[in-house]
């Protein structure tokens, strides 16, 4: 197979970041054809920062339009039959994109997804993996992915997968990348998970309700969008007509940990067995379901010794 990766970076007012991040890239083991950062309208030096990093970089410029946006006009302007996704905060290990060309070498169609370390806002160091429970197989994706996302954003596939089943839909502001894997997996296509963490995975400040109940509409939007495939099987219809007509798990999970921090141990109990329900392929949330149903306090209190700071 031809291993010329181009790796694609929607980045906006990323100067604090997208340095480190494009760095990483050219540090790695297996070398890059390009990186192309999509500068997407910012007015801080983005743009400049990443022009200077050398001659393997090249700068898109774009209006603020969105990531979607961004990541369609990385991915067309791509030179290289293979595209990776790093985003602008993010930081790859030297090893990242030679262990997702060895993932993707045993499935040329698939979609290779890396393993990574979340680093919280405020955190000096990483604190968990992002994949932490058994990833679908290929026979379960069709009904994970309308679950959940368990794709991580930083994956490798061919550029075709994009022409096949059409660019990121630039109507959604969130969620883009849950959108496009669960047409790429419904079009057939398997992702497969390089499970060494390899990514640095900033996560960016979530806290806000506003930030929080904007992914939810999104989410919401995919699943709406979803539902009105003509290829469902009865089974994933009946799932999206239950998980369209109520609260999402991640709501359900944040008004769980919120029981669980003011003592509500059997509230808590009750909300994270409805969202597991909504997701029984992330064995995490269905663990932590089934342990708090046993013995909610005795499960509750050290289940709240786990949780992020609100």
């Amino acid at each position: 197979m031809s291993e010329a990766v181009s790796v694609v970076m929607p980045a906006y007012q990323a100067e604090a970041t997208v340095g480190a991040a494009v760095s990483s890239v050219l540090a790695q083991s297996h070398q890059v054809v390009e990186v192309v950062v999509v500068d997407d309208g910012s007015t801080d030096r983005t743009a400049e920062v990443a022009a200077g990093l050398g001659a393997a970089v090249r700068v898109v410029d774009q209006p603020h339009t969105g990531v979607a946006a961004a990541r369609n006009r990385g991915v067309s302007a791509a030179r290289s039959p293979l595209v990776a996704c790093c985003d602008a905060d993010d930081r790859w290990l030297p090893n990242h994109l030679e262990l997702l060309l060895t993932t993707l070498r045993r499935d040329r169609r698939g979609i290779a997804a890396a393993n990574a370390w979340i680093r919280r806002p405020g955190a000096e160091t990483p604190d968990r993996r992002l994949v932490r429970g058994p990833f679908p197989t290929p026979e379960r994706q069709r009904m994970a992915i309308l679950q959940m996302n368990f794709v991580p954003t930083m994956a490798l596939f061919e550029r075709s997968l994009f022409e096949e089943i059409g660019p990121y839909d630039e109507s959604l502001s969130r969620a883009e990348d849950w959108d496009f894997w669960l047409r790429a997996i419904f079009a057939g296509r398997v992702a497969h998970l390089q499970p060494e963490p390899t990514v640095v995975y900033r996560l960016s400040p979530s806290s806000l309700t506003a930030a929080e109940a904007a992914m939810d509409r999104a989410e919401e939007s995919v699943l709406r969008k979803a539902s009105l495939r003509p290829d469902l099987t009865t089974d994933e219809r009946a799932y999206l007509e239950r998980r369209l007509s109520g609260p999402g798990p991640a709501a359900l999970g944040r008004e769980a940990d919120e029981a669980l921090r003011d003592g509500r141990w059997w509230a808590a109990a009750r909300l994270y067995r409805r969202a597991a329900s909504l997701c029984p392929d992330y064995r995490p949330l269905v663990t932590k379901a089934r342990l708090m149903s046993i013995a909610p306090p005795l499960a509750g209190r050290i289940a709240r010794r786990r949780l992020p700071p609100a």
